[in-house]
């Protein structure tokens, strides 16, 4: 029985359907239907690039807003996480964000792992010989980095600390 309904409920459907379509693509007035694309497509309203949105870059935050990298490489030079001649825009070329660079600044500083090492988050090939790297030449989060390097370690909460860390950082350094 629920076949018979399927067959019937089907076409009636498609009829439906192609029939809305249809009125629906007429042309109103002349002006729109002698645009190349079809009425029903506006790129500026439905452009899929604009669902993803990507924040800018650390070095971009770092070169919009100088106090802030002022005020952000003293107060790391200040905690010992930076050395006096460094420069946080060079430091941080690599990253997407500028958490993830205080974040993994502040773990290789609190775990004593090379800086270079914990960049695999951003960087999936080793920089260098000595760290121990991934198989796969894939990219891994700082938690996974962190859990390589240093098995011992509790690396959810070292990451956890990193991170929020670095967030009261970046918060302190703003206001």
């Amino acid at each position: 029985m629920n076949s018979i309904y399927r067959f019937l409920f089907a076409p009636a459907l498609c009829v439906f359907f192609f029939s809305a379509a249809s009125s629906a693509q007429t042309p109103q007035d002349d002006k729109q239907s002698s645009s190349s694309s079809p009425r029903w497509y506006n790129p500026t309203r439905y452009n899929p690039a604009r669902l993803f949105h990507r924040g800018p870059t650390a070095v971009e935050q770092l070169a919009s807003n100088d106090e802030l990298e002022h005020r952000l490489t003293g107060q790391l030079q200040a905690h010992g996480v930076l050395d006096k001649d460094a420069n946080l825009q060079a430091i941080c070329s690599d990253f997407k964000s500028l958490s993830g660079c205080i974040s993994t600044l502040r773990a290789s500083r609190n775990l004593k792992i090379d800086f270079s090492c914990l960049k695999w988050d951003e960087k999936p090939a080793p920089v260098s010989d000595f760290c121990a790297g991934p198989s796969d030449g894939k990219a891994m989060s700082l938690q996974r980095a962190i859990a390589v390097l240093k098995p011992d370690a509790d690396a959810r909460v070292e990451a956890t600390n990193a991170s929020n860390t670095a967030q009261n950082d970046i918060k302190d350094a703003n206001s």
